[in-house]
């Protein structure tokens, strides 16, 4: 068996740098491509999404560019995607607040935000359906679906069901 020489050895490693040069960006771009379910893609406006992080940045502008408007610390909430430019959501919070948001920092999770002075959460999807309790304007809830003009929403506490009109992020 023949003997390879350390200069030998050497190209042969040069020879192996050089071809994972070569794959390394096909590589990164193949996961790149590949898309992240958390993340909200490109679909019919307006359209209800959550906050993903802890705090986002609420920018003038679609780019890091922009200044940042205000922060926002709130995980789970609700926001309506208004516009799209490139990977930038244009969103507006239940209070009627505006700005740019990075789409990472997005969920396509369903949250809302009870928007009339009180609602009655309900055990069924009906207007006769048992009372379960009084639930307040600004209360925050995980929507689990809508559907013929309810939504079965989960509180900290409590779960049912309440009128798709009257809470925010319900209806598109």
């Amino acid at each position: 068996m023949r003997e390879i020489s350390n200069v030998g050895r050497l190209y042969l490693i040069l020879i192996a740098v050089f071809c994972l040069a070569l794959y390394f960006p096909f590589l990164v771009a193949a996961q790149a491509a590949e898309p992240d379910e958390q993340q909200t893609e490109s679909r019919a406006l307006p359209r209800f999404v959550t906050i993903k992080a802890k705090e986002i940045n609420i920018r003038t502008g679609p780019g890091e560019r922009y200044p940042i408007d205000w922060v926002m610390q709130a995980k789970g909430w609700p926001l309506q995607v208004v516009a799209e430019y490139e990977n930038w959501r244009r969103v507006k919070d239940w209070e009627g607040n505006m700005g740019w948001v990075h789409r990472a920092m997005l969920s396509n999770a369903r949250a809302g935000v009870v928007q009339v002075e009180t609602t009655t959460l309900r055990r069924a999807p009906s207007a006769e359906g048992t009372p379960l309790a009084h639930v307040k304007q600004g209360t925050h809830a995980e929507i689990k679906k809508c559907d013929a003009g309810w939504c079965q929403v989960e509180f900290d506490e409590a779960s049912g069901w309440i009128p798709a009109k009257t809470i925010w992020g319900g209806e598109n």
